[in-house]
Parts: structure tokens; C-alpha cells; sequence
């Protein structure tokens, strides 16, 4: 009856071993760029981000079977970014930090917002401050404590993230705490 719809081939798996190899290292690099001590203890869930993986690359599908759509590393990103802070794969296990704020209790959502940021950079779609131009990357903009939050306690749809993805600039970042709504 449906001999002509396609069915989903999953990823290689030697295909999800390089993407999870990627995405550690890029974890590892972001904990320490967030001046997190050198000698913090946490895990990364491989199998979170297995299935983060798998979660994206079935949505990527069904975008460009349902609608005709090929996903940019922008919306890509803006996948990860929505399943990482849902499965939540890094954890804060160091006892020293374990109920200290900051840590733990925001650290996925600040890494998707991150790899989201990475992306939109590397696409040339926002621009870092180079002494003249662009924006300051800094924990207290705006912009970014409202899309961390938004991550962290409020219920954005899939969809609605891509959405914000193909709509932030450099300019957003420019924004005040009076022009970002709360």
C-alpha cells in the first residue's frame, strides 16, 4: 500500500562514533572556557548524546521529506541545542560542587546555548567583538541569560528554536536588559 515512502536509514555507526567523539571534546573544551576549575569531576552520558544524535539526524530527515527542507549547520545546531537541554548529558559529580550554583544546575543549558553560539559564528551569522565590531561574549548579556533561561525552565517547542536560530544576528546580543523581554 506504501511501497513508495521511504524508510529512515540510521546513521552509521561509525558515523555516531565520530560525531560523539566530537561533541566530548567540544564539551571539554567549553568546561574549561568557562574557567570551571582544571580538576572539576563530570561525566558526559555517551548515550544521551547517542541519542541526541540520533533524535537530530531523524528530524533532519523528516524536514527534508515532510517539507522539502535541507537544515543548515545553523538549524543542525539549533537541534542539538534544544536536545541537549533536554537530556541534560553533562554532570557535575565533583562533590565540591555538586549544590554550588552555577554548576551543575546550569551547565547543560549553557553549553547548548554555546554550541548554538559556535555555529552561528562559524556561519559568519554573528560576529565576536575583535576590539571595533561585534559583540562581547560575556555570561551577563542579555540576550544570552534569556535564551539560557529559556532553556533551562521554560518549555520551547523543537520548532520554535530553529525558528530563533535563523533569527539571531550580531544584534541581538547588542540588546539591553530594557529591550530583551523577560
Amino acid at each position: 500500500m506504501f511501497t513508495n515512502t521511504p524508510v529512515y536509514q540510521q546513521l552509521p555507526s561509525i558515523e555516531i562514533g565520530k560525531i560523539l567523539k566530537s561533541f566530548k571534546e567540544f564539551i571539554d573544551d567549553f568546561l574549561r572556557g568557562l574557567e570551571y576549575p582544571g580538576d572539576i569531576k563530570y561525566i558526559v552520558c555517551g548515550l544521551d548524546l547517542i541519542d541526541a544524535i540520533l533524535r537530530v539526524d531523524k528530524r533532519m530527515h523528516y524536514f527534508q521529506y515532510f517539507h522539502s527542507m535541507e537544515c543548515n549547520e545553523g538549524k543542525r545546531a539549533a537541534l542539538y541545542a534544544y536536545w541537549i537541554a533536554k537530556l541534560r548529558p553533562i554532570k557535575i559529580i565533583d562533590s565540591r560542587y555538586i549544590n554550588v550554583d552555577g554548576y551543575s544546575n546550569m551547565v547543560n543549558e549553557l553549553f547548548a546555548v554555546h554550541y548554538l553560539l559556535a555555529a552561528l559564528c562559524g556561519m559568519g551569522r554573528i560576529k565576536l567583538w575583535d576590539g571595533c565590531d561585534g559583540f562581547k561574549l560575556s555570561l551577563d548579556n542579555p540576550f544570552i541569560k534569556r535564551l539560557w533561561y529559556s532553556f533551562r525552565f521554560r518549555s520551547v517547542p523543537i520548532d520554535s528554536i530553529i525558528v530563533l536560530a535563523d533569527a539571531i544576528t550580531t544584534d541581538s546580543f547588542k540588546l539591553g536588559d530594557q529591550d530583551v523581554l523577560p
